[in-house]
């Protein structure tokens, strides 16, 4: 799906009664970039609440950092002269985007076995204190891990001249989901008491739309995974 084909769908449904609604499929132009942050907003929920992307990266250790923070600073590729070690080990053909949700598993490096999770019990435990951090309470100088994360959806532009042709990549069970929750957002910033109980209905479709997939276990069907990188990279 692409946005223009997101606010044609909008235009004909959630949105029909509006003024930003020109007809036809239409949306009003300078309201483009306030849907798409709408949009965003969406996805962040959607990407969230259900695992449908999983992507890996290569971490370094070193022996004085416990927790390594998975954010744009620390990877090879990042431009910031502040940081003093960066540990993810990305290039410049596949770069770290800090698109991390959470991390969902992290795998030794010589062995590929998969190390235990916030498990107090274990003492070869890894711990997660931040979805988006890994402790690691002995590092050893140069030994690198595998980490499997849960990726967020990139984010969309809101530039004009750069939006009706970004594609959104989200199943298709979950296209309404993503139109009712834009709806909402859009209703519950409109001033008027009618406006506020119509943003509240498409919350509750949006509600509605998820509790049924993770019923009916949808989700799983969709999951982009990589491990086929780890095993390139001997990981398995």
């Amino acid at each position: 799906m692409k946005i223009v084909d997101l606010f044609r769908r909008l235009a004909f449904g959630e949105l029909s009664n509006l003024a930003i609604n020109k007809g036809n499929g239409v949306l009003a132009d300078e309201k483009h970039p306030q849907m798409i942050q709408y949009a965003n907003e969406a996805l962040l929920r959607i990407f969230t609440r259900f695992v449908l992307k999983e992507r890996s990266l290569i971490l370094e250790q070193t022996t004085h950092v416990m927790d390594y923070h998975l954010i744009r600073d620390y990877a090879v590729t990042a431009e910031s002269g502040s940081v003093r070690h960066r540990y993810i080990i990305d290039t410049e053909e596949e770069p770290f985007k800090e698109d991390v949700i959470r991390i969902l598993a992290v795998y030794e490096d010589v062995t590929g076995c998969q190390f235990p999770l916030n498990d107090i019990d274990n003492p070869q435990s890894l711990f997660t204190p931040k979805p988006s951090v890994l402790q690691i309470g002995n590092p050893k100088d140069g030994v690198r891990v595998a980490i499997v994360y849960q990726a967020r959806h990139p984010v969309l532009d809101d530039r004009v001249g750069q939006i009706l042709d970004q594609e959104i990549d989200v199943p298709f069970y979950l296209e309404s989901a993503l139109q009712n929750y834009v709806g909402y957002k859009t209703y519950c910033h409109m001033n008027g008491q009618e406006n506020i109980i119509k943003g509240q209905e498409y919350l509750s479709a949006y509600e509605a739309i998820c509790l049924d997939i993770e019923q009916r276990d949808l989700a799983n069907q969709s999951v982009h995974t990589s491990h086929s990188k780890l095993e390139q990279r001997g990981f398995v």
